[in-house]
């Protein structure tokens, strides 16, 4: 197995520690998926649940996300790598480059006593009243997952949604979801074909909810990209989720300058869609509760 992949572009480098970051603040662990067109980072053991987190990062075209690839998985036939590691661990590797001009980051997957992700970055660095030019260098343990565990790290599969409406700032939904997931477990989405959302929560005693207006909203196309059966088109869609896995993601996000997109199927099931830059995205599934 061979893996080697570098970051030249500074945007591109802060936005991966962006991306562990996040991770980090939901779980200690993360999967990286290595295939020859893109990384998959996703967290553990979540798919079995119902819910979960992953990013997705192009690796075909040099002018994107990374300068250089290569990858050669297990076999031809098998031509992934996938790599289990602490995500402390990669958020300290990645963390020079939040503060300092870094000219390349190079991630590789090498062979010492253990398996390792060796990060390594060259580029000024401020240090008090020096500025130095040094190489910086960190091995990250890993451990490289057998191809007979391959199964536990499968994404769900697209479906057809009934909603897509393009969501407010994470600021104004992370302070809505802060107060509302302590008001009640859950929380019901409700989007309209005209552009409306709204935040709703239930208790014994009162219901609250948040309203939003003029958002982009159209009827969610099916994955293959054909249209939608006119018997199938919706107004409108809801589903209740778990109100405090959503603020935490919400919190958890360490990027504000990005897309947000919730697709909703009613009854059923919330995805929310993170675009950050042609080619790179973070997905988040959650399942619907309590509908009955």
């Amino acid at each position: 197995m061979k893996f080697r992949a570098v970051i030249t572009d500074t945007l591109c480098m802060r936005e991966l520690l962006d991306i562990v970051t996040t991770f980090s603040r939901i779980n200690r662990n993360i999967a990286i998926n290595i295939q020859p067109s893109k990384v998959i980072i996703q967290i553990e053991g979540e798919v079995e649940a119902g819910q979960c987190l992953w990013c997705e990062i192009d690796a075909s075209n040099r002018n994107g996300f990374f300068s250089e690839f290569v990858m050669d998985g297990v076999d031809a036939e098998h031509n992934q790598i996938y790599l289990m590691a602490a995500t402390s661990n990669l958020v300290q590797a990645l963390s020079y480059t939040r503060n300092n001009t870094m000219d390349y980051v190079k991630m590789k997957l090498v062979k010492t006593d253990v398996a390792c992700l060796e990060v390594e970055m060259s580029g000024i660095v401020h240090n008090e009243s020096d500025i130095m030019n040094p190489k910086v260098q960190h091995q990250i343990p890993v451990t490289v997952v057998p191809r007979s565990e391959w199964g536990n790290f499968d994404l769900p599969l697209d479906m057809v949604y009934d909603l897509t409406v393009m969501l407010p700032s994470v600021k104004s939904l992370k302070g809505l979801m802060d107060k509302k997931k302590n008001m009640s477990p859950s929380v019901t989405i409700y989007a309209t074909l005209a552009g409306e959302l709204s935040l709703v929560v239930e208790t014994d005693v009162v219901t609250v909810a948040s309203h939003f207006k003029g958002l982009q909203c159209a009827r969610a196309k099916p994955p293959d990209g054909g249209e939608t059966e006119p018997e199938q088109e919706t107004l409108e869609a809801a589903c209740k989720v778990d109100a405090k896995k959503l603020s935490t993601l919400l919190e958890s996000v360490d990027f504000c300058e990005t897309k947000m997109i919730a697709n909703i199927k009613n009854e059923h099931l919330l995805k929310i869609k993170f675009e950050m830059r042609e080619h790179v995205f973070m997905n988040f599934i959650l399942p619907a509760v309590d509908f009955e």
